[in-house]
């Protein structure tokens, strides 16, 4: 799994390429922790190239959420493909984490984000 980051507005994003079924998600995991104690708080993760999380990487998902929301920070998702979003609403996950259609759709202040933007 490749994953490229790059700032966008307050946002660093985390964008997941290279895979289209996504098994294991610990090196997102390492990488937000590691944003997390440089004390970046708003994290968005691109998973525009995957169709599929398997549960193992919806529960590391889901810890990531916790440990970003902990710090009083945001993790959103962008660009997920319908099959994946598809997964996220029958899981329940899109209730927990903000949902958007494009990076430009990200929110540019530092509230909180509630919802999804799609």
């Amino acid at each position: 799994m490749r994953i490229e980051v790059y700032p966008s507005g307050i946002y660093r994003v985390l964008k997941i390429s290279d895979k289209l079924i996504i098994s294991e998600i610990t090196e997102l995991k390492q990488l937000i922790e590691g944003y997390l104690s440089q004390g970046e708080k708003f994290i968005a993760v691109n998973f525009s190239d995957a169709s599929y999380l398997y549960s193992g990487a919806i529960a590391v998902l889901v810890s990531c959420i916790k440990l970003v929301r902990d710090r009083n920070g945001d993790l959103c998702l962008i660009e997920p493909k319908p099959e994946m979003l598809d997964l996220l609403c029958q899981t329940g996950i899109d209730a927990l984490i903000p949902v958007y259609d494009s990076e430009d759709s990200l929110p540019g202040d530092h509230r909180m984000v509630e919802g999804t933007g799609m």
